[in-house]
């Protein structure tokens, strides 16, 4: 009888720390760089959705600079697609941000590509 009972209370013990067990998960966001200036050039590329097809009638926007490209986030920066567009295939100054993570919105919980982006302040083409 008292073996049974030694067993209810470790059973009921484990069952009680199992329930008072709690995560703490934080998303850690990677840090953003400082407003740099860069002189690069804009170049336009058909959308290529996740399973490989390209999409001609969807042009995104890429700055070249320094030997890379970065997706242009225009949901963050400054200027809007349609001023950008004109500087399409054109070498021109920005003021800006390379940052990594989500390309199509800020919302983690709705898909995403994910990458180095950069997010323009201003032109500064003097």
């Amino acid at each position: 009888m008292q073996t049974i009972s030694i067993i209810t209370l470790i059973i009921t013990m484990l069952s009680f720390t199992g329930c008072t067990v709690t995560k703490n998960i934080a998303v850690e966001m990677p840090p953003t760089s400082s407003v740099s200036l860069y002189e690069g050039k804009v170049v336009g590329e058909p959308f290529i959705n996740k399973v490989g097809q390209e999409n001609p009638k969807i042009i995104d926007l890429y700055f070249e600079t320094g030997g890379k490209k970065y997706f242009i986030k225009f949901l963050d920066s400054n200027i809007s697609r349609n001023e950008m567009a004109q500087y399409i295939n054109k070498t021109l100054k920005v003021q800006g941000k390379v940052n990594h993570g989500l390309w199509d919105t800020n919302d983690p919980n709705h898909q995403s590509r994910v990458g180095e982006y950069i997010v323009i302040e201003k032109i500064d083409n003097r």
